[in-house]
């Protein structure tokens, strides 16, 4: 299956908790097949399977915590996309969830199967309680940031020349998507007092 895929195909999406030689074989073959395409996931150089299997595990501790979510999209039952959900740690940032490994296989591209994951990944963080939910994404990748301006992310925040891959720099771009708030929580943003404020100091 690679160039051939067609929109009949029966798409299925999982939410698996733990990880058998099946999932570690398919994980790794997207993972590979994306970075072998240069693709903006993290890896600078195609990873061993020792090493996805090892993000894997790491994934699933997160996901018995209660933390993170790892959904894969199957095309006639096998893996061709994937993407994770990863809390942050209980406390004041408890409330932000963010995207990470969004992918989907070369060959499967066209299918929609990026904007399936990461509709289901925001789906999961609200059911989660997430409030919410931020990603990074390289700056010369414009059809991912179209996808997730398609998906309702805005953009917040460009860290400049913040990705290095060799001698090249990229733009970091930062996106968020607002959730819905638990009742009797109040927006406070930049507004000054309460909590560690501060009064701004005046220039001398």
């Amino acid at each position: 299956m690679a160039n051939d895929l067609r929109d009949d195909l029966a798409v299925s999406l999982e939410w698996p908790v733990r990880a058998d030689e099946q999932l570690r074989s398919e994980c790794h073959r997207v993972i590979a097949a994306v970075v072998e395409q240069a693709g903006a996931i993290g890896w600078l150089e195609v990873p061993s399977r020792g090493k996805t299997d090892a993000w894997l595990e790491g994934v699933f501790q997160t996901v018995g915590a209660g933390r993170g979510g790892l959904v894969v999209a199957r095309v006639e039952a096998r893996v061709e996309a994937l993407g994770v959900w990863l809390a942050g740690p209980p406390g004041p940032v408890g409330h932000v969830a963010e995207l990470t490994k969004v992918m989907a296989h070369p060959g499967a591209r066209g299918l929609g199967l990026g904007k399936r994951v990461v509709s289901a990944l925001v789906g999961a963080c609200t059911t989660a309680g997430i409030e919410v939910i931020t990603l990074g994404v390289r700056g010369n990748n414009h059809g991912a940031i179209s996808l997730y301006e398609a998906c309702g992310f805005r953009t917040w925040g460009v860290l400049p020349n913040a990705v290095a891959v060799d001698d090249l720099r990229f733009d970091d771009v930062r996106m968020f998507l607002p959730l819905p708030l638990r009742t009797g929580v109040r927006v406070r943003g930049s507004v000054a007092g309460g909590p560690g404020g501060s009064a701004r100091r005046r220039a001398t």
